[in-house]
């Protein structure tokens, strides 16, 4: 059931300020018939600084808080395990939803919740922006006129890159069980095929390939799916994490076929003709390469006119959000039932358990518990500890037969070197993030270390500030309270201003951060704030500090796509930050472990307040590593050298374009591409003469190490 209709707006907040709020909140403030009135979130400061983004007057922790502020309809936007939940929460409190898919995990929850909301008289929405996609909008107009006669078949391919898989981070929920991945990716294409041929009947599904991310943790990376439908017959193919994107959906009918590119937005068609075979062959030909003519222009025009200002945004991703989430709240305005219903989102998600129905429902992996244990004598306490360098730190503290406490934001999805040693009792688990640093004095009480592996980070300058600068000054207080011999901290060469004309022929350790830090972005600004502030705790409380700096960073565990190569523009093409034919920076991985260890354990005092560069000095440049990952992995990997000054005219012309528009685009910065460069060799003498650091240099054996596993 609809809200009544009114003449006043609807009074609508935003729930979940993370990434997908941007899209919700810059419709609704273009919604007529909408006033946002709060952004909330269960961290406030989250919720603050998304209010203050977007100019909305309330920010709150609670959905209690939305009810006294008059609230009408929220946009749910939090991880899928909570929906159910948060749905009723909202429904009870007397407020309508509209909810990111999937709409809960369950048919039946979905059912159960429609039916609450309809007894109070609430909507209850569920965002299937799949379906509002501007090119599957134009092929069921198409299909609804007739134009290929009666539905006979659907054919879906979805084959998509995963970032968390590149990177190593299993924790994400769509990684805890087999099926989980379907309910994240799924109601895209399940929400499209069921508003073709209706509710599914039958589905028979094929694990085509599996890999285990963590031991016990399987991940099912390619699906083939056969249903039956109410009006036809489907067939999907699903690949998650592949090198290559293609996501398609082709209606069959009984006279003719039509077919949405939903990447690249375009579409084709073909029907029968009077014609004897050869010419209706060419016809058929011509008029397919005609309409993907067509729809590739009025994509580069849609691009070209809103880039200068005389068009709306119309890329594909944000027309389908925009048409769904207006169209929603429109609906609900005049007190008509929106897009997706209730039971729209039940009847997708009986797709999606059609097709995981024979999917083991468990994953396998351990969860790990905290521990409730004291400290041990001579521990290290590592915070980010579960990543990509801290996995290696943990390795070799424990080969040492050194304690490990780490400091984590979730039991689920660890390293197996976590879940084992966890459980044998060489590691112990405490629950914490880095914001919450200044009350972690306890947790690190009995500590003889304290390594931040930790970034924080954040898409603002407020956020970052925070995050990554407030919280790591928060942390060093706590361990400075509690004792700790030592505090390390990982930062970056980003910090630094890395030029040609940084005025040094070689960056020494002692080199302090960038004097510039505004013409840097966010990540490198903050990096260089945060080493700032914890130096000047150094000289003013005697926090026991050593910055270490690590340079392009390879080896296994991280993508191979890494940004000290160049600019990825594709996964398969590097335009170099410059011409990419000076030394880099480079340093495996272990490496940096060592040096990390190495300084938490080092005695005496001789450390604290250096800072130490770790780069290798291996004589491989830009172009040559990806040569060499081009021969390891047989990608199609190609790197384009392009001097500084012509990208730099490239980046000026977007932003003059952007600027004659009306976009309120920053000024693309010079200082920051010269320094992206890393063409000055670094000294790194601090680690050779303190740590007695001596890492992998010799070019074939680094390549052996940190490039070529790639092709493994």
């Amino acid at each position: 059931m609809a809200n009544p209709s009114s003449s006043s707006p609807l009074r609508v907040a935003v729930v979940g300020a993370g990434f997908i709020a941007d899209f919700h909140l810059e419709v609704l403030k273009n919604t007529p018939e909408v006033e946002l009135v709060a952004v909330c979130d269960a961290v406030l400061s989250k919720a603050q600084a998304k209010a203050k983004q977007f100019g909305i007057p309330h920010a709150v922790a609670s959905i209690g808080e939305l009810k006294e502020l008059g609230v009408q309809v929220a946009s749910l936007l939090l991880p899928p395990p909570l929906h159910a939940t948060l749905i009723r929460e909202t429904l009870e409190a007397g407020i309508g939803v509209m909810v990111e898919k999937p709409m809960v995990l369950s048919s039946k929850d979905a059912r159960e919740l429609g039916a609450l909301a309809d007894s109070k008289g609430l909507s209850l929405a569920v965002n299937h922006n799949a379906v509002t996609h501007p090119s599957f909008a134009t092929l069921m107009q198409r299909v609804e006129a007739g134009e290929i006669g009666r539905v006979e078949h659907v054919r879906v391919t979805l084959s998509v890159p995963l970032r968390q898989l590149d990177a190593g981070d299993f924790s994400h929920w769509m990684f805890r069980t087999p099926a989980n991945i379907v309910f994240e990716q799924g109601p895209h294409p399940c929400s499209q095929v069921h508003a073709l041929v209706g509710a599914v009947k039958s589905a028979t599904t094929t694990v085509l390939k599996s890999r285990e991310l963590h031991p016990g943790q399987l991940f099912n990376n390619r699906w083939l799916v056969a249903a039956e439908a109410e009006r036809g017959t489907v067939e999907m193919y699903f690949a998650f994490g592949e090198d290559f994107t293609r996501s398609t959906i082709e209606v069959l009918g009984t006279d003719g076929s039509i077919e949405a590119d939903l990447f690249h937005d375009h579409i084709a068609s073909e029907n029968k003709t009077l014609y004897l075979d050869f010419w209706n062959s060419y016809l058929a030909g011509s008029g397919r390469g005609k309409e993907l003519k067509k729809s590739a222009t009025k994509v580069l025009k849609d691009y070209l006119k809103y880039t200068i200002g005389v068009g709306p945004r119309e890329d594909a991703f944000f027309a389908g959000m925009r048409d769904s989430i207006r169209g929603t709240y429109q609906a609900i305005a005049k007190g008509e039932a929106p897009l997706a219903t209730a039971e729209d989102g039940a009847q997708v998600l009986e797709w999606c358990e059609a097709i995981t129905k024979d999917i083991s429902g468990e994953s396998g992996a351990a969860v790990v518990q905290l521990s409730e244990a004291p400290a041990r004598p001579g521990e290290v306490v590592l915070l980010g500890g579960t990543g990509f360098i801290g996995k290696r730190v943990i390795e070799k503290l424990l080969a040492r037969d050194i304690p490990v406490t780490l400091i984590v934001r979730r039991t689920h999805s660890m390293p197996a070197i976590v879940v084992e040693n966890a459980a044998n009792g060489k590691i112990r688990l405490l629950y914490g993030t880095l914001e919450d640093g200044s009350s972690m004095r306890s947790a690190l009480e009995g500590a003889r270390a304290v390594v931040q592996l930790a970034t924080g980070g954040g898409d603002s300058w407020e956020a970052v500030q925070t995050a990554m600068i407030g919280g790591s000054v928060g942390f060093a207080q706590a361990a400075l309270d509690a004792g700790a011999e030592r505090y390390v901290y990982i930062s970056s060469v980003a910090s630094l201003y890395c030029g040609l004309d940084c005025g040094e022929g070689v960056i020494p350790d002692s080199m302090p951060t960038d004097p510039l830090p505004l013409e840097r972005p966010l990540y490198a600004r903050g990096k260089a704030a945060t080493e700032d502030a914890l130096l000047a705790m150094q000289k003013e409380k005697g926090l026991p500090l050593v910055i270490l700096r690590p340079g392009v960073v390879l080896g296994e565990g991280t993508p191979m796509q890494h940004s000290g190569l160049g600019l990825w523009a594709r996964d398969n093409h590097c335009v170099g930050w410059g011409i990419g034919d000076t030394p880099l920076p480079l340093v495996w991985v272990d490496d940096v472990a060592d040096a990390i260890v190495s300084s938490a354990l080092f005695h005496g005092n001789d450390l604290h307040g250096l800072t130490m560069n770790l780069c290798a000095r291996v004589d491989l440049n830009a172009q040559q590593v990806v040569s060499e990952l081009r021969k390891a992995t047989g990608r199609d990997l190609h790197f384009h050298a392009r001097s500084l000054a012509v990208s730099q005219t490239m980046e000026l012309g977007k932003w003059i374009v952007k600027r004659v528009g009306g976009r309120k685009v920053a000024l693309p910065s010079y200082r920051d591409l010269k320094s992206r460069g890393l063409a000055v060799p670094f000294a790194c003498d601090g680690a050779r003469k303190h740590l007695n650091w001596k890492p992998v240099e010799d070019a074939e054996e680094f390549l052996d190490k940190a490039v070529r596993i790639y092709g493994a």
